[in-house]
């Protein structure tokens, strides 16, 4: 059964995590039984946007990187099967369904394309941070993993459309051999590409589907590319997406959890069935 969650503004630090009117928003809605409607808190958060100045119909960018970050740093303290993931997600939602405003930052409508969405979320790719303190650790691998389910459940309810970022932690968790086994790092990584699969996976799968061997340009090309333990060609194909199943039953037997275990060998089975159902060419 799905428990409460304890939202906290600020981390143990005392670093405020996200504004306290939005904190507030979010920390009613979010909890069970809450009458609050996504609308509702979509409409709440919009109020919190700075009006342009004049007859201008254009915001810096400034409030917007803020309060994404504020509602990652809510998504990095909730489950990743938590039902409270899945209302914040709706609430993204319901933001690029407010009215027009004419408003743009970054020539991007505002709240329609989520402003400077995908730059915030682009600070974050750059790996988790490192702590000699094992258990400081572990809360920042738990974060880690939790983002990405955040991120992932966003590309799978078309919210966001971060094309490159499954094949990027993909690539990292699979087609890599970094992390020694029985490992936290193992586990993390593991646990961040099956989110990608038990996620956004149909996403995945319908661009396999429509394109199994996508013409890509150069830079594509280089920033798709596979890892040292992969041969095949760059983007997401066919051949990459059963290396990708069979490295997760690989990976599965070296995890130091069963919770990573579990995930691992769920996310190979989705993969295979996705390619026995949709894929595959009878």
């Amino acid at each position: 059964m799905a428990h409460q969650i304890e939202l906290q503004q600020k981390d143990s630090k005392g670093k405020v995590l996200i504004e306290e009117s939005a904190f507030n928003a979010f920390n009613d809605y979010l909890q069970l039984g809450s009458s609050t409607s996504a609308s509702e808190v979509a409409i709440a958060i919009s109020k919190l946007a700075p009006k342009p100045s004049g007859d201008e119909k254009v915001l810096d960018d400034g409030f917007f990187f803020g309060l994404w970050q504020g509602i990652i740093g809510v998504a990095e303290q909730i489950p990743y099967d938590h039902l409270a993931m899945d209302k914040l997600v709706n609430v993204m939602r319901e933001l690029t369904l407010l009215p027009d405003t004419g408003i743009t930052v970054w020539n991007s409508r505002l709240w329609t394309d989520l402003p400077v969405l995908g730059a915030t979320f682009r600070e974050y790719l750059n790996g988790p941070a490192q702590s000699k303190d094992e258990e400081e650790q572990a809360k920042i691998d738990q974060a880690w993993v939790r983002f990405h389910a955040f991120s992932a459940k966003l590309m799978g309810a078309g919210v966001v459309h971060f094309e490159n970022q499954p094949i990027w932690m993909l690539r990292e968790a699979l087609e890599e051999e970094k992390n020694p086994p029985k490992s936290r790092a193992l586990d993390r990584d593991l646990m961040t590409a099956a989110m990608y699969i038990e996620y956004s996976g149909p996403v995945l799968v319908e661009a396999l589907a429509g394109n199994p061997e996508p013409e890509l340009s150069d830079d594509l090309r280089r920033m798709l590319k596979g890892g040292s333990l992969f041969q095949g060609g760059p983007g997401l194909r066919l051949e990459r997406w059963l290396f990708w199943m069979k490295r997760f039953r690989e990976e599965a037997q070296k995890t130091s959890t069963e919770e990573a275990k579990d995930m691992a060998l769920r996310a190979a089975r989705l993969i295979q069935v996705w390619y026995e159902t949709r894929l595959r060419a009878d």
